[in-house]
C-alpha cells in the first residue's frame, strides 16, 4: 500500500518538478531564440496560458535567479566626485557614420590593428566589463589580477550571454552602459561582444538584412550611442576587436563588426585592441591551435569555433592589462 502511494505522489510530483525547471528556465530559451533567430516564443506560442507561463518565468527571473555575476569586486554608490567640469576636454564630435556600400573584405593575413591608448585620469580607477559570453570569460581573470595589483581600484563585470548590439529587446546594452555611467561615475568601459549580431536588425518596425550597407550604418550608430555619451561623460573606452571564428555567418559577422566598430572608435578617439593577432586572424582559416614563441603549440579555441580555451583567455587578459597599464597617469 505503502508503495502504491509513493508511486502515486511520484506520479504528480514529477510533472510538477519539470514545470518548474520549464518555467525558470523559459527566459533563458527566450533570450536565446530572440538573440540567435530573432523570434520571440511569447509571440509564437499560443495564448493565454503563454502569457502566464511568462509573467512567472519574469518573477523567478527578477528574484534573484543568475541576475548579478558570481566574481564581483566591491562598487560604490556613489557617482564620481570628480565634476564633469573639472575634467578634460571634450574631443571633437566627428562626423555620423556612413555606409553607402559594404567595406571591402581584408586581404589574407590583414586584421585592423590596435589603436594606441588613450590616456586615463590619474588616480583610482572605476571600470565596467560589458559583453557577451567572449566578456565573460576575459573579465573575472582581469578583475582578479587588478584587484591584487590596484586594491583601490572599483570594477564590475555586467557581461551577458547570447547579448549584442543587434537585438535589444532582451538587453539594451547602450542604454545599460550610459546608466552605469551616470550611476557610477565611470572612468572606464572594457567592451567585447559580437557573436551574437551578425542577424537581421529591426529598426522602427523596418528590418535590415545581414549583411547590408543598411545592416552595417544601424550598427554603426549603435556603437556610437555608446561612443557619444562615454565621450560626453569623459570615459574611455576600450573595444576588443573579435578575433578569427570558425562558422560562416558569424565568421562574416565578426568581419564587419571589427569594421565597424574600428572605424567608429578611430573617429571617437577611443580604443581599440585587436585580439587577431594574439587568437588568429579572420581573414586567414580558422585556427583551433597555435605555436607560440618558443614553438609550443597552444589549444586557443573552443570546440564550437567561437568561445576561447583558459589558454585563449589569458592571452587576451594579459594584452588587455597591458593594454591599459600604458594608458594609466602615474600620479
Amino acid at each position: 500500500m505503502s508503495s502504491e502511494l509513493s508511486a502515486r505522489r511520484l506520479s504528480w510530483m514529477l510533472p510538477m518538478v519539470g514545470l518548474l525547471v520549464a518555467l525558470v528556465w523559459l527566459g533563458s530559451l527566450d533570450r536565446y531564440v530572440s538573440a540567435r533567430y530573432h523570434l520571440s516564443l511569447e509571440a509564437a506560442l499560443p495564448e493565454p496560458m503563454t502569457k502566464r507561463l511568462f509573467a512567472v518565468s519574469r518573477w523567478l527571473d527578477a528574484h534573484g535567479r543568475d541576475q548579478e555575476p558570481a566574481f564581483r569586486l566591491a562598487w560604490p554608490g556613489a557617482a564620481s566626485e570628480r565634476p564633469l567640469e573639472s575634467r578634460d576636454a571634450q574631443p571633437a564630435v566627428p562626423e555620423p557614420p556612413k555606409w553607402e556600400a559594404l567595406p571591402d573584405a581584408l586581404t589574407t593575413g590583414a586584421f585592423l590593428p590596435s589603436l594606441a591608448p588613450q590616456k586615463l585620469a590619474p588616480g583610482p580607477q572605476r571600470i565596467l566589463f560589458a559583453g557577451d559570453s567572449m566578456m565573460q570569460g576575459v573579465a573575472p581573470l582581469v578583475m582578479r589580477q587588478w584587484s591584487q595589483q590596484h586594491p583601490d581600484w572599483q570594477m564590475r563585470d555586467l557581461s551577458r550571454q547570447s547579448t549584442g548590439l543587434t537585438v535589444k529587446r532582451y538587453f539594451d546594452w547602450p542604454a545599460k552602459i550610459i546608466e552605469e555611467m551616470d550611476a557610477q561615475g565611470l572612468t572606464l568601459v572594457v567592451i567585447f561582444m559580437g557573436p551574437n549580431d551578425p542577424w537581421d536588425m529591426l529598426v522602427d518596425g523596418q528590418r535590415h538584412v545581414f549583411p547590408s550597407s543598411g545592416w552595417a550604418y544601424h550598427y554603426a550608430l549603435r556603437v556610437d550611442e555608446i561612443l557619444a555619451a562615454a565621450a560626453q561623460r569623459q570615459v574611455r573606452v576600450v573595444w576588443l576587436g573579435l578575433p578569427s571564428m570558425r562558422e560562416g555567418r558569424v565568421k562574416d559577422g565578426a568581419s564587419l563588426i571589427n569594421q565597424v566598430v574600428h572605424a567608429r572608435v578611430k573617429a571617437w578617439g577611443a580604443d581599440y585592441l585587436a585580439t587577431e593577432p594574439l587568437i588568429g586572424v579572420l581573414s586567414e582559416p580558422f585556427k583551433k591551435f597555435k605555436p607560440d614563441e618558443q614553438g609550443q603549440i597552444l589549444n586557443l579555441r573552443a570546440e564550437d569555433g567561437v568561445h576561447l580555451t583558459p589558454t585563449g583567455l589569458r592571452l587576451i587578459q594579459q594584452a588587455l592589462q597591458s593594454h591599459i597599464d600604458q594608458a594609466v597617469v602615474q600620479p
